[in-house]
């Protein structure tokens, strides 16, 4: 017969934290309620695609946080941001930013 080890009870602290100390970020535009499904879509076709509402909604998020976002050849944008600084991207990287965006607030 093998005879079993007795184990140690690990010291765990407990960590409460109140939910209600803190407000919870409120939702002011179109984007931030699709992003979850824009992701979900992403994860389930294996790669990221961008339809032309997804990039409406990000323009629309971006003009409002104080970017300028315009249409140039192709499937291209032309971002400005708050700083003046200019850059020209795919469609899907403006979602990029737009997400990044959002996760700075």
């Amino acid at each position: 017969m093998r005879r079993r080890s007795c184990g140690r009870l690990l010291a765990i602290p407990r960590v409460e934290h109140d939910l209600t100390d803190s407000k919870p970020h409120t939702v002011r535009t179109r984007f931030e309620l699709a992003i979850q499904r824009m992701m979900d879509a992403w994860i389930a076709a294996g790669r990221l695609e961008v339809s032309p509402a997804d990039v409406q909604l990000a323009r629309e998020f971006l003009e409002l946080a104080g970017w300028k976002v315009e249409t140039t050849s192709g499937a291209r944008m032309r971002i400005v941001n708050r700083d003046g600084q200019t850059e020209e991207m795919s469609r899907e990287d403006t979602v990029m930013a737009a997400i990044r965006r959002l996760t700075r607030k």
